[in-house]
């Protein structure tokens, strides 16, 4: 009998509300009808994942410290959206204390990576394109799942997606040939990976600011 395993990043804490392990604030940060802001809200799950930022949900409301700090650079991108090489240049942009690694590769390539990354506890932002429409947006890869250790799917916080309730995901990217598959509760199609960005955190003292 085949064994089917999913691997959890460690700051998650899953329950009726997605969460981070040791505030139990709560993590998922969701994407407007109207903007373009995918790539951003992703940045701040991981930024938070990481212990850089406090409140990845209600970034206006902070008046000052790093929260406040990461929605002044944000909002004039927001309704504009970003690519993984321009999200690559924000992230260094906020002195915050994390490092960007952007590939970009095949669909197989880029699950190889996220594996990677996400085993080693780093958050990798992924940018998934629909074959049939070009549409593509950003989504934050936050575990794995694997059957009898072959790597099968990523597993997804996508910005535009339903709240995730009892659940640690709401989409996942399944590896496939010739082509992924991307799967929420509403779709359910054909994907390529166009480009990632694991965001990894520097030594402490290395640079910039914590957590607000």
């Amino acid at each position: 009998m085949s064994t089917l395993i999913q691997k959890l990043h460690p700051a998650l804490h899953p329950g009726r509300r997605l969460a981070l392990a040791g505030s139990r604030q709560p993590l998922f940060s969701r994407q407007g009808g109207w903007d373009s802001g995918s790539a951003l809200h992703c940045a701040a799950m991981a930024f938070a994942l990481l212990g850089k930022l406090s409140d990845p949900v209600d970034v206006r409301d902070y008046a000052s410290g790093p929260v406040a700090h990461f929605w002044d650079r944000a909002w004039p991108r927001y309704l504009h959206g970003l690519t993984p090489s321009e999200l690559a240049s924000f992230v260094w942009e906020l002195n915050s204390g994390v490092q960007p690694v952007q590939v970009e590769g095949c669909a197989d390539e880029m699950l190889h990576f996220c594996g990677q990354e996400l085993a080693a506890g780093w958050p990798v932002i992924v940018w998934i394109v629909n074959r049939r429409t070009g549409e593509r947006h950003a989504a934050l890869a936050v575990g794995l799942e694997e059957r009898d250790t072959i790597l099968k799917a990523l597993l997804l916080l996508d910005p535009a997606g339903a709240t995730p309730l009892l659940a640690a995901c709401n989409a996942r990217l399944e590896s496939g040939k010739p082509h992924a598959t991307y799967i929420t509760a509403e779709v359910n199609v054909r994907a390529d990976v166009d480009g990632a960005v694991s965001i990894h955190r520097l030594e402490d003292g290395a640079t910039g600011a914590g957590c607000a």
